[in-house]
């Protein structure tokens, strides 16, 4: 069982569970109801004491798992065929996680947060609107993004995606490990996912032409390697009903 909000980091929890093959059903929490729904299930908080989501309940053990991260390394504890993260290599994935975060997730928060406002449910907007406020110190929403910063923080999410580009390209493979599937290819998909949900569609246009159509490649390649359909037209629409 996946409880579920349609969001970036997420969608880990479903490729983590589609490649290992292992059926669920995803509930979907909207985002003013998830510290009441974890807190209900006694689902455990993460990073800063906050509930979010994925978390996963394991019928097969009981175990209830907060966090993208933790939840891939619990299914490959607990289901060891196909492991995500490759012996030996967990603190690189929580490093890679951080990494990627810093080299294109932060120059662009403005921008992306923008964006996910406009998708939001009428029922989640002021939430949303006054836990982002806090969280990057501002008191107004005008002041979030206006459109010279918008212009700039465009730019530094293309410049991000060249730099993560970089790393494939020395891989010298498929993957971020060369020709090992990981959790890191898992991480990096998770926000292509969410992008197409958020971004216009000539920005969405915009990154698949980067560096040799390699976003939209990798997003393929993952759905396919976990069998998977995640970041489709189809599951865009359905995820925002």
């Amino acid at each position: 069982m996946l409880y579920y909000l349609m969001a970036c980091s997420v969608e880990c929890g479903r490729f983590c569970l589609g490649y290992k093959g292992l059926p669920h059903e995803v509930i979907w929490v909207e985002m003013h109801d998830i510290a009441a729904t974890m807190k209900s299930i006694g689902a455990s908080p993460t990073g800063g004491g906050r509930y979010t989501v994925p978390v996963i309940k394991d019928p097969n053990t009981g175990a209830l798992v907060s966090d993208s991260h933790a939840i891939a390394k619990y299914l490959d504890e607990t289901y060891p065929d196909k492991p995500l993260i490759p012996r030996g290599t967990h603190v690189l994935m929580q490093n890679f996680e951080s990494l990627f975060s810093s080299v294109v997730l932060k120059p662009s928060l403005r921008l992306l947060m923008a964006r996910t406002l406009e998708i939001q449910k009428d029922n989640s907007r002021e939430f949303f609107i006054k836990t982002r406020l806090r969280m990057i110190g501002e008191t107004s929403w005008s002041d979030v993004a206006p459109e010279d910063k918008i212009q700039v923080q465009w730019a530094a999410l293309k410049n991000g995606l060249g730099v993560v580009d970089g790393w494939y390209q020395k891989s010298e493979g498929r993957w971020i490990m060369g020709d090992i599937f990981s959790f890191a290819d898992i991480i990096v998909v998770c926000w292509l996912v969410w992008w197409n949900a958020i971004l216009k569609e000539e920005e969405r246009q915009e990154i698949y032409t980067l560096h040799e159509g390699r976003w939209g490649r990798l997003l393929r390649d993952v759905n396919s390697e976990c069998n998977t359909d995640l970041g489709s037209v189809g599951e865009r629409i359905q995820s925002l009903l």
